[in-house]
């Protein structure tokens, strides 16, 4: 095969790293240095576009502060502050340190290892199978990110982990916590090239959010509402759309969802005796039939089969609904009965029930109004009913996977490569390359194998919240594994982005050995026994960085890429993964990586990795590239392709016409798996709350409406700038200047009329104290925030002293949050991202 040739100063093809959309990147070099970044226009994912974290990446690479040799502590003591004393040392006495590590807990316990990482395309293909392969479960991110409930929200509704909205076509949208199409979220470019375009057709956007935030200052309209208060609002359209004004759709509920299905006394499906069918009332031949074979099965009603009184799923629904009146919800949301009552009517009537539209030839359902909701809905205590009382906007208007309404990211793959699965119950199921490991229906409910309890979670996926209440003696009592004793931390700054870092410390200072790999030494690398010297983005080979559950949104190509490395990496850097495979072979695991590595990546027969021969990265590439492409297409053949673009037909984008799996209406799933959780956790003395395992949603009150110190009349919110991601940007000195010249910047946003009642002036120092912690920051009064709110920007607040652009500016969010059952929705795993305050100027306290 020829081998790629690449001038100096000829672009070269790379990907930003930032967030996991993974973007396009060509990079310019000249004399050996990066001098231009700039988007690829060959990536679909953003057509030659840049945001601005992806512009300033270069400055994160010639970092002045970015370790570039091993380092290994020398002060034993460790907590928030402490100097760990770092000495130098070779790669060579980090890895023998290491090894001994190693060895000696996969010898005692491999669930003693704790692993945690930022990059999860490289954690996809290598980092897994090395865990699984060592004979460790245990993980560790955030604790407070929003993935947990957004991810229990997605999965029953579009099948995948991520959702999006056909703004090609939609003519109506509500943003519940949501700023798509605003900078933010996977797809940022792509869809804010998208929203510019529906706007500019006349799409109205209605965003529905406590602050005025990028999204909000550009709607149509802004509906400030009380926070964790979004499920009223959205149950109480509900009620009207189905009680009221007649307007949903009733042959999606029919054809599409389990609206029909019968459903008995004890909130499960009434079954045939003979299949274990769910049965439904099909009104052509007046009789009971399997779901599957019903020619008009009926919505409404009620009747006997086999002495069981049942009904409709969509009957109850309808009945459950009746409860949240306009005048109800306006009570508890502070949004007036009168504005429920127009958007409820403007959304339903957008959304043009029983519309259809043609498309390259085939006529298809047309649906042009969505609701889509992210962290502000799903952030909460009572996360996964949250989600799912918006997700129900949605169904009763049968707009899921149809031009103008939501789809999930991929559940149709390339040229049949995948596509929708269902259970024996006909309800949709993820396809194994966008599941990520959650299915509700096969996974199995058992004892915990690790601190974050994943196996009594059968809905979701989120276990950090979960882990960091059990580390120490609450898990002890709880009769769970033992405690991680080492840490392999690579590029995750879970401390910053988590509940109260006092807490997190202790947690840190538990385990008998950290090593981190990092380009700089944050928060959680003070804490480290040893530091070793990462790669950055650009000095990277990665291929296929773009993964299918989260990178690649159903509104694009399909597409495969490749990350080359640009420059030589400074020092003795080396990227994370290639360590790995050495340790491998060190600890005597490579056998079983390989065989493991042969089933992640879906190596073919002719190209599977020989379970005896230690491989590196390069040759494990090409060996993927020629599966997937054939055996003359390997890593060479990518290098000169760069991007291999499939054209995504209408049935990949828009299924749901040729989709046998079922959209639910009625979460029987969530009823049936309850008492399975309940009696293992009985069994193991684990106190675990299984309340919100209900079919159909309600609103429930979160925890900071349960604080009754009448000094805390207010509730903390965080909220997303658009030109930061998580922990990695903070650092960065365009973008520290950006935020500094931002209106809200890195300040406490607080109501004009609340700061006058308490005395507060505009730039003045104030203090946020909740029963858990508290924090100090700059006032900003401004009008766009709900009066008995404020806000603090996420991902500020840094005080590792290897940042010295971030240290010091901002607010650290998270030290106001506690780690404790009654914040942690046992659902989803998510933790509650509201709480309440007491506000007062600095020099009060």
């Amino acid at each position: 095969m020829q081998q790629a040739t690449i001038s100096d100063d000829a672009w070269l093809p790379s990907s930003c790293d930032i967030c996991s959309t993974r973007c396009g990147l060509r990079v310019h070099r000249r004399d050996g240095v990066v001098v231009r970044i700039e988007g690829d226009p060959d990536c679909p994912l953003n057509e030659g576009r840049l945001c601005a974290k992806g512009n300033s990446t270069l400055l994160a690479m010639y970092n002045p502060n970015r370790v570039d040799h091993p380092l290994r502590r020398t002060n034993p003591e460790k907590g928030i502050g402490v100097d760990p004393r770092w000495e130098r040392v070779t790669w060579e006495e980090a890895l023998d340190i290491l090894v001994a590590r190693l060895k000696a807990v996969r010898e005692d316990n491999p669930l003693k290892l704790l692993f945690s990482s930022k990059d999860s395309s490289v954690t996809d293909q290598v980092a897994g199978a090395w865990t699984s392969a060592f004979g460790g479960r245990q993980t560790l991110t955030s604790s407070f990110a929003p993935g947990p409930g957004k991810h229990v929200m997605t999965y029953p509704i579009t099948g995948t982990f991520q959702q999006g909205v056909d703004l090609a076509h939609c003519r109506y949208l509500m943003l519940w916590g949501n700023q798509l199409g605003f900078g933010t979220q996977k797809g940022a470019n792509l869809f804010s090239r998208e929203m510019a375009d529906a706007r500019t057709r006349g799409l109205k956007l209605v965003v529905i959010d406590p602050v005025l935030n990028q999204a909000a200052a550009k709607a149509d309209e802004w509906v400030p509402i009380r926070p964790g208060t979004d499920a009223a609002l959205a149950l109480a359209m509900a009620n009207l759309m189905v009680n009221d004004l007649g307007l949903y759709d009733a042959e999606f509920l029919k054809h599409h969802s389990n609206g029909a299905y019968l459903i008995g006394p004890d909130g499960l499906y009434v079954r045939d005796p003979q299949t274990a069918r769910p049965l439904v009332w099909d009104t052509q031949d007046s009789r009971t039939t399997p779901f599957d074979e019903a020619a008009q099965p009926a919505l409404e009603g009620e009747l006997t089969v086999n002495g069981v009184r049942c009904q409709p799923a969509f009957q109850r629904v309808k009945q459950h609904l009746k409860k949240y009146t306009p005048d109800y919800a306006a009570t508890v949301t502070t949004v007036p009965a009168v504005t429920i009552a127009r958007l409820a009517r403007e959304y339903a009537e957008a959304a043009s029930i029983g519309s259809t539209i043609v498309l390259e030839g085939q006529q298809l359902p047309y649906r042009p109004a969505a609701s889509l909701a992210f962290s502000g809905v799903v952030r909460h205590a009572h996360s996964a009913l949250n989600g799912w009382s918006v997700q129900l906007l949605n169904v009763l208007i049968g707009n899921v996977y149809v031009p103008g309404g939501t789809w999930g990211f991929n559940l149709v793959g390339p040229q049949g490569m995948w596509g929708p699965e269902s259970d024996p119950d006909g309800m949709l199921m993820p396809p194994h390359p966008v599941s990520h490991g959650i299915n509700a229906y096969t996974h199995q409910v058992k004892a915990p194998e690790g601190l974050g309890c994943r196996e009594l979670f059968p809905l979701g996926n989120g276990t950090n919240a979960m882990f960091l209440l059990n580390m120490g003696d609450e898990g002890r009592r709880r009769r769970l594994p033992p405690e991680p004793e080492v840490l392999i931390n690579c590029r995750s700054n879970f401390m910053l982005l988590s509940t109260n870092r006092e807490q997190l410390a202790d947690v840190l200072k538990r385990l008998s050995f950290v090593v981190c790999f990092a380009q700089e030494i944050d928060e959680v690398g003070e804490f480290a026994d040893l530091v070793l010297p990462d790669t950055h983005q650009l000095e990277r080979l990665i291929l296929f960085p773009n993964d299918w559950y989260t990178s690649i949104p159903s509104s694009s190509d399909f597409m495969w890429r490749i990350h080359v490395p640009v420059v030589d990496p400074p020092g003795q850097a080396r990227m994370w993964r290639d360590i790995l495979l050495e340790l491998a072979e060190r600890l005597g695991f490579t056998q079983k990586l390989n065989t493991l590595l042969n089933s992640r990546l879906g190596l073919k027969e002719d190209f599977r990795l020989d379970p005896h021969i230690q491989y590196g990265y390069p040759e494990i590439a090409d060996r993927w590239a020629r599966s997937q492409f054939g055996p003359e297409n390997g890593l060479e053949w990518m290098r000169w392709q760069v991007n291999v673009r499939v054209k995504r037909k209408v049935d990949e984008e828009y299924p749901l016409r040729t989709m046998r799996a079922r959209i639910p209406l009625y979460h029987e799933i969530a009823q049936r798996r309850r008492p399975e959780i309940e009696a293992v956790a009985t069994e193991l003395g684990i106190p675990w709350d299984v309340s919100d395992y209900q079919p159909i949603p309600d609103w429930k009150p979160e925890p900071s409406f349960s604080d009754q110190d009448p000094d805390r009349d207010l509730v903390a919110v965080t909220y997303k700038f658009p030109f930061h991601a998580h922990s990695v940007t903070p650092n960065n000195p365009w973008l520290q200047e950006l935020t500094e010249r931002h209106r809200y910047g890195y300040n406490i946003l607080v109501n004009v009329g609340t700061a006058a009642r308490k005395g507060i002036k505009d730039g003045a120092l104030i203090c946020v104290e909740s029963a858990t912690g508290k924090v100090q920051g700059r006032a900003r009064v401004i009008e766009g925030i709900h009066p008995e709110v404020v806000a603090i920007g996420g991902s500020f607040g840094s005080w590792a002293t290897g940042k010295p652009v971030a240290r010091g500016k901002g607010v650290h969010f998270g030290a106001l949050l506690p780690v404790a059952a009654h914040f942690i929705d046992h659902v989803s795993g998510q933790v509650d991202g509201c709480i309440r305050v007491k506000v007062y100027p600095a020099a009060k306290g």
